[in-house]
């Protein structure tokens, strides 16, 4: 009794200790862009009589902007998801269980995880324009983040009812496909489409942030 209740206990605590690592060493990349970038676009911000000293972008952007390359840094990683499907379509016509629901899930899964990663790739422009408080994209904010709302909402409603599926019905894909399947793709495809849900969130409230700042005189720029 004593050690079905410690190892459980002890493999928690690693799991916890490992994604605390991971969330610190993945906040590396994403911290050191936008210190460099962001003190370079503040003079894109000033306003006629304001501060230098406090200049800035305002709250919501610079949250958004650090998330743009946080989530950007996963695009070229966030290949390994569509090689791993391409690997178990491999292993199901060598194991010899190729079944079509099986085949179209993990096909499925292989290009969300493209699209996904196509997302990710177009977030660094993104948050550099944000700082930089770049006007031609202003226009695109509202539209850009309504498709990818509604690209994150498919994903966790379409990844949620098939987590379903393979739980409840019988048969609907083999044991170990569907364990292969929940912790190489869908359980990660799930946690950046929500993700990406609140980045499109966060995107339209810099729409409002930036129009407001915009309606502003901008004043003579001084250091």
């Amino acid at each position: 009794m004593g050690i079905s209740l410690t190892l459980p206990s002890a493999f928690i605590g690693v799991a916890v200790v490992a994604a605390s690592v991971a969330a610190l060493l993945g906040a590396i990349v994403p911290t050191c862009l936008y210190f460099f970038i962001e003190p370079r676009g503040r003079r894109q911000w000033a306003v006629e009589g304001d501060n230098p000293a406090h200049r800035r972008a305002p709250a919501i952007v610079r949250l958004t902007a650090w998330l743009s390359f946080a989530v950007g840094q996963l695009a070229l990683p966030w290949l390994l998801l569509p090689a791993a499907c391409a690997v178990l379509l491999y292993l199901q016509a060598k194991l010899g269980i190729v079944q079509p629901i099986g085949l179209s899930v993990t096909v499925g899964m292989g290009v969300a995880a493209l699209v996904q990663a196509f997302m990710a790739l177009r977030l660094w422009p993104l948050g550099v324009k944000l700082l930089m408080r770049d006007a031609r994209i202003c226009s695109s904010l509202t539209q850009r983040s309504r498709m990818t709302a509604l690209v994150s909402a498919a994903l966790i409603g379409g990844g949620w009812l098939l987590g379903w599926a393979m739980a409840t019905i019988p048969h609907f894909v083999h044991p170990w496909l569907r364990a292969a399947l929940v912790w190489t793709a869908l359980r990660p495809m799930l946690a950046y489409a929500i993700v990406c849900l609140a980045h499109a969130m966060l995107l339209r409230g810099c729409c409002k942030a930036m129009g407001t700042a915009s309606g502003g005189k901008r004043g003579s720029v001084t250091e």
